[in-house]
């Protein structure tokens, strides 16, 4: 008898709290004056996936909001593929929004080589000595616009509009250990870099400049408020953009045979080329969760 009423007074108090629960009102949808901060899901879901099908190609770089680059006309544009979303509510119908994509990554790597000097006085030298090599590649994406929401219940189609822009740079330098003389005219080297120049030079820098773009967007797209202000959405975007594409230069050394000297070059490859692109593609919200205050 005593575990009955146990029992019976548990579901009276829980009944009491679901009514009281009832009683509140909870506002799931966002409200005018409401802020919004949205992080995209795919690529956390694309390592996940990863970290369980054996795939080595499990990068933590799929979490940064880096930018993808498409390969169009010898250049390479920049959408991001994940970026942080901000949203301003005007109404519970409009709001202003904007993507942040930024990337600076800088590697920097190594190899052995053997000491020249060492190895002319003795064939049988195993000194090492070290060359290196480092990359660094910058860039932004940026897009500022608006939506319109449809729907009143936990359910609602989003449409957004706006502009979109952004850059890139690439550089990547080399140094060696053993250096270019009129004695060691072709030196060892951990690298092996030709540069376009070519002539038994070897590269020291190589840079293509900056690429930039600017268009416009416009996308549509559904967000579900699976708990009150919190929304898991999906969106697919359409977009126009021009990109020009900058110069690209590289900077070599070798030793000149007609001057006998060791001479430093630097060479335009590429004036930059231009490019449209044209069309639909997700930026940075494809699978987003946000969060509206």
């Amino acid at each position: 008898m005593k575990r009955f009423t146990t029992i019976i007074a548990l579901l009276l108090c829980s009944a009491v709290i679901m009514y009281g629960q009832e009683g509140k009102k909870k506002t799931y949808i966002p409200e005018s004056g409401d802020i919004a901060f949205g992080v995209d899901l795919s690529p956390v879901f694309r390592y996940v996936g990863n970290m369980f099908n054996n795939s080595t190609d499990n990068s933590l770089d799929e979490l940064s909001g880096t930018p993808v680059h498409h390969d169009m006309v010898g250049i390479s544009t920049i959408t991001p593929d994940a970026s942080l979303m901000v949203k301003y509510m005007l109404s519970k119908d409009l709001g202003l929004r904007a993507n942040i994509g930024l990337i600076s990554r800088t590697n920097l790597l190594h190899k052995y080589v053997q000491d020249d000097k060492l190895a002319m006085l003795d064939p049988f030298n195993e000194t090492k000595l070290i060359d290196d090599c480092t990359t660094s590649r910058t860039g932004t994406s940026l897009m500022f616009g608006a939506e319109y929401r449809k729907g009143r219940n936990r359910v609602q189609g989003v449409f957004n509009f706006g502009v979109i822009a952004g850059f890139q740079n690439n550089k990547t330098t080399y140094k060696y250990a053993n250096a270019v003389t009129s004695i060691n005219q072709k030196p060892s080297a951990g690298w092996n870099t030709t540069p376009t120049y070519g002539n038994g030079y070897r590269l020291l820098e190589s840079n293509s400049q900056m690429n930039i773009f600017a268009g416009l967007t416009a996308g549509m797209g559904v967000e579900c408020f699976v708990a009150p202000k919190v929304a898991l959405g999906a969106e697919i975007n359409f977009n126009a953009y021009y990109v020009i594409g900058g110069q690209a230069y590289e900077i070599s050394e070798g030793f000149n045979t007609s001057t006998q000297q060791v001479e430093v070059r630097t060479d335009l490859v590429s004036p930059g080329n231009d490019g449209i692109h044209v069309g639909i593609e997700n930026l940075g919200g494809s699978l987003y969760m946000a969060f509206y205050f």
